[in-house]
């Protein structure tokens, strides 16, 4: 056997492999990319606080009413620890003014010209941000609202939910937000509340801390929100 044919032998076979280590390089990378990661979590540091980033093309708006449709629809439980599920159309800072800039973007088609008249209702939630105040937040989001749609506590058709925390804010439009149940998944299992025989008050003035309502800065309830 000639030595010159032999190392023509083994030269193709060596190129051959390391074009096929190519191929099977870039058909990854092109699988990859062609399979995004639909939910990443993201930290916010903050105790029974989660929040999950979804991938562009997924409206997180329908996909709060999906879930809850589709868990009243089959009765079934398919989360074990989520309270409210709160869809974030907008995530910004926790600044006034970046907040009104917000629920402007996310209520865009209530506040076209051509918008039906129709109601609407506020649910704000703030918590460890110090600066922002829900008695500035409520009338700031509401004025430009409130100029074309009436204000519903009881049956609004559409209800802007603000949950700011830290140096964060997101906003997101809800339909039919009480039908919904307040965005709160246990609710949809619980039993029908059975009216609680009445209990004489006691005659000490001692305080109870057992089934307070406060709003989260202790006041009254706000007139917009009715929380």
């Amino acid at each position: 056997m000639d030595g010159t044919d032999g190392k023509d032998d083994e030269s193709p076979q060596v190129e051959s492999n390391d074009i096929e280590d190519e191929i099977a390089r870039e058909v990854a990378t092109m699988k990859s990319e062609k399979t995004p990661k639909l939910f990443r979590y993201l930290p916010t540091t903050i105790d029974c606080l989660v929040y999950i980033k979804c991938y562009k093309k997924i409206d997180p708006e329908k996909l709060v009413q999906f879930i809850f449709a589709d868990m009243s629809k089959t009765k079934q439980r398919k989360t074990r620890f989520t309270g409210r599920l709160i869809p974030a159309k907008v995530t910004t800072t926790s600044k006034l003014d970046a907040i009104v800039r917000g629920a402007k973007e996310v209520a865009r088609d209530l506040l076209a010209e051509d918008a039906e008249p129709t109601t609407f209702a506020l649910v704000v939630n703030i918590r460890y941000c110090d600066d922002l105040k829900r008695d500035e937040v409520i009338p700031a989001v509401a004025a430009p609202l409130d100029t074309k749609h009436k204000v519903d506590l009881k049956n609004a058709r559409y209800t802007l939910v603000i949950e700011a925390f830290k140096s964060m804010c997101t906003i997101g439009l809800v339909e039919n937000y009480n039908s919904l149940k307040r965005l709160n998944l246990q609710t949809l299992f619980d039993e029908k509340e059975v009216p609680k025989p009445k209990v004489p008050e006691p005659q000490s003035q001692e305080p109870n801390d057992d089934g307070l309502l406060l709003d989260s800065n202790g006041t009254a309830k706000n007139e917009l929100t009715g929380r």
